[in-house]
This record gives structure tokens, sequence and C-alpha cells, in this order.
């Protein structure tokens, strides 16, 4: 910690313990593996395995989207609430075991729809599914995003919970690349069903593992009650957070940034299956290398942010770099250029290891706007943005496929059909994520003198 850093901060704030920091960090285990699974596999099972038509998926996912535009900001408001019972149990445990606990057992559902049953049933299947398991996800993950911020208040303290919480999600992308395919066949609808339950097997042991990194200390949970501000209504809270200019452009550079690993992480089977038309092995390849590359940046990106001194400008480095490598891997996706896979994950470290640092800023501001902790509304939002940018992601898939023509539940399609699956596997993210990343370069106001100052006011405020 800085002298600076340790003038910002009240006597009583002790850095929690690396143990404490590796338990939490686990969430990151629990929530890339259960997305990227269903990310990665769920439109293709619906697809593919299942046969259903790709308009109903989509129409489908889109209705899950819609709902999200509710639920996760709503969920984040409510949790934000101040009660005698959140005084003693703490704001943000409670509400992270009542979530995690039931949603470990709705994963399997998504991969378990009534065999045989018509596509009218199947539609709602998807629907019913897919909107409980995310709200409950959602119950526990914005408690433990909103949760980050206060638990580590210094940027050092940030930029290793944020590393090692990077290392966990990074180490679950290669669990999820290699499981599923080591049991499934692409294109045997039953052979998802043990997939699921051993999924579920790893996500209980994992919820079991971060528990502990989520309770907060007496400390942290007098620091809630400094505020003795109203706190503001639910939609007067989506109104001020939506005119956070800070939160927005931020919102921006987060919705290009998972709109790429949506659409890489989805294309995947499809670029193996259709395009090279390889075994599940070769996805285990393409998943193992990209993760690789990805696990050996952490050290650099942290390295890089710290020497920099400057989070807007590490961010427009890395969501630069992500875009260009990003849309460069169309030309090589062959079994020969798999080194190229490899430099995309690295390129990609960047913003996955630090989106929490950079969002942290956000907050922080936010709560000296508000004069009171009212992160969980905020956070409730940006998680819609990453719902929404997997509405996107299905929405490209969809329009992409349809006009293609691409046929549901065949291997053999035309180079047309391939083509379109090499669109939505990079060249589209690539462009979406420049696009943002300029907006946010051009627009982000938080510089480092900024969020100095704001740290400042955190203190007179008392948080």
């Amino acid at each position: 910690m800085s002298e600076n850093e340790k003038e910002l901060l009240d006597e009583s704030y002790k850095e929690p313990s690396v143990p404490s920091m590796i338990s939490y960090g686990t969430a990151g285990f629990w929530s890339m593996f259960a997305y990227s699974v269903f990310g990665a596999y769920f439109f293709f099972f619906y697809e593919i395995a299942v046969g259903l038509d790709t308009i109903l998926i989509a129409l489908a996912m889109i209705i899950f989207t819609l709902w999200d535009a509710v639920n996760d900001p709503l969920i984040g408001f409510l949790t934000d609430r101040k009660t005698k019972f959140t005084k003693k149990a703490g704001k943000r445990f409670p509400w992270i075991v009542i979530g995690i606990l039931p949603a470990n057992f709705m994963f399997a559902l998504l991969f378990m729809p009534p065999m045989g049953a018509a596509p009218i049933v199947l539609f709602w299947w998807i629907i019913i599914t897919t909107c409980t398991f995310d709200s409950l996800v959602t119950l526990c993950m914005v408690n433990v995003s909103a949760l980050f911020p206060d638990k580590f208040r210094t940027d050092k303290a940030r930029r290793k919970a944020s590393g090692l919480s990077a290392t966990f999600s990074m180490l679950a992308l290669p669990a999820s690349a290699i499981i599923p395919p080591l049991i499934i066949t692409f294109e045997d609808p039953t052979s998802y069903i043990p997939m699921a339950w051993l999924c579920v097997g790893i996500l209980v042991i994992v919820a079991i593992l971060f528990l502990p990194g989520m309770i907060e200390n007496k400390e942290l949970k007098e620091r809630y009650y400094v505020s003795e501000e109203i706190q503001e209504g639910f939609l007067d809270a989506l109104k001020s957070s939506m005119k956070q200019t800070s939160f927005v452009y931020y919102i921006i550079l987060f919705f290009g940034f998972t709109v790429v690993t949506s659409c890489l992480t989805a294309s995947i089977p499809y670029v193996v299956f259709i395009v090279i038309q390889g075994s599940e092995f070769f996805a285990i390849m393409l998943f193992a290398l990209f993760l690789s590359g990805t696990i050996i940046s952490v050290p650099f990106w942290v390295f890089f942010a710290k020497k920099m001194k400057n989070n807007k400008k590490t961010a427009v480095i890395g969501g630069f770099t992500c875009a260009i490598v990003t849309f460069i891997v169309t030309f090589f996706v062959g079994i020969l250029d798999l080194v190229f896979v490899f430099i995309l994950g690295f390129a990609m470290g960047n913003l996955w290891v630090l989106i929490p640092v950079y969002f942290s800023d956000v907050l922080d501001e936010r709560v000296v706007l508000t004069r009171s902790d009212v992160r969980g509304t905020t956070v409730g939002v940006q998680n819609f943005f990453t719902r929404l940018s997997r509405g996107a992601q299905i929405a490209i898939f969809a329009i992409v496929h349809i006009l293609t023509g691409f046929v549901e539940g065949s291997q053999t399609q035309t180079e047309l059909a391939q083509f379109g699956v090499l669109l939505h596997f990079t060249v589209i993210p690539a462009i979406i994520l420049a696009i943002c990343t300029l907006i946010y370069w051009k627009k982000f106001p938080l510089t480092p003198e900024e969020t100095n100052k704001i740290k400042i006011k955190l203190k007179e405020l008392g948080f």
C-alpha cells in the first residue's frame, strides 16, 4: 500500500488475508465454469443435438434477456436495502448463500429438456429454466461483485484480489472446455445429461469453498450504516445509475468485451464441428490453448497495470489489443494455426483480469455521488448488460445462420454457412469491441487524478 493510500484510509481498515482473498476468488471459478459451459454448448445443444428451430431458440433467449432487464437491477436494488437482519448477518453474505445453493442444481435442468416433446414445450422449457437459473445466480453474484470494493479498498489489494479471482476464472475455463467434450457426443442429446450432473458436482464443491471469503467482518458491517442518507427508490436508482457518466462508458467497454467472450466460446463447437469437421478432442485443444494464453498473461497484465498507474489507459490498450487479435484469428482457424488461439487468449487477459479494478473506480464514484452504499443496484445494471451481451450473441448467431442458410441438426453445411460461422466467431465481435473501446477512450472521465479525489471524498464520508 502506498503512503498516499494509507492517508486515505481510516485506521480500522485491515487488508484481507491471502486465504480470504483466495476463498473470495474461487467465486470466479464458479461463475466462469457455469456460464462457460452454458455459453459454449446451450445454443449448440438445442440447435444441433435437439434439432429445435433456430428462430424458436433465439426467441426464447430474447425473452430471457428481457427478463434480465428487470431481474438483475431489481435484485441489486432489493439487496441494497438495510435491515436489522442484515446489520447482524451481513448485507451481502446471506443473499450469496440463498442464491448459490439452489442455483447449483438448476444448472442440470438447462440440459435436461423433455426429449421428444413438441417444439413449443421445448421453447417454454428454455425460458423457464434459463430465467430461474439466472435469477438465482444473480442473487448470489450481484452481491459478490458489490462486496469487492468494500472488502478490498486499496488499488494494491484490488489488483491482488482481482488477479487471484481472474486466475481461478481462467482455471475454470480449461475445466469447462475439457469436461463436456470428454462426455458428450455432439449430436446425441442424451449424452449431455451426465455431463450436466458432473458439472453440478463441481459447482457444489466450489460453492462450499468460496462462501468463507464472503463473510463480512464487524468493521465492514458497521461501515454500511455510516450514511444517514435516505436511499433512492428503484426507478430513481436506475435513472441515476444511467446518468453517471463513468458508469455509462464503462458499460460500453464491458459490453464489447462480453460480446467477444460470448461469441468466441459459443462458436468453438461450431468451428470444430462445421468448419474444421474435427472431433470433440480438437475442441479441447482449442479451448486449452486459448486458456493457456490467458492464464499466462495474468502476471503480465497485473504488472503492466501497476507500472501504468492509469486504469483508463490500461483498459484502452487492452480493448484495442483484444479487438485486433480477435479479427486476425479469422484467417487462422486450421489445425496448424493453433498458436494464434494462444495469442488471442493472451490478448484477452487484460480485460479479463482487470475489469473488476476498472469497475471498482466507477462504484467508488457511485458512493460519493449518492452518499450511501448502493453498489448492488449498479452491479445489477452491469449484470443486465452482461446478459444483454449474451442476448446480442444469440441474435448474431440467429441472424447469421438464417442469412447464410444454416441447416439445423446437420454437420454438412454450404461454404456460405461455414463462412457465417467464422463471422460470428471473430469478425463481428471484433468490430463491436473496437467500436466500444474507441467510445470508452474518448469519453470515459475517470483519470488517475479524478480517482484520487474520489478516494479522498470516500474517507471524508466515512466509507
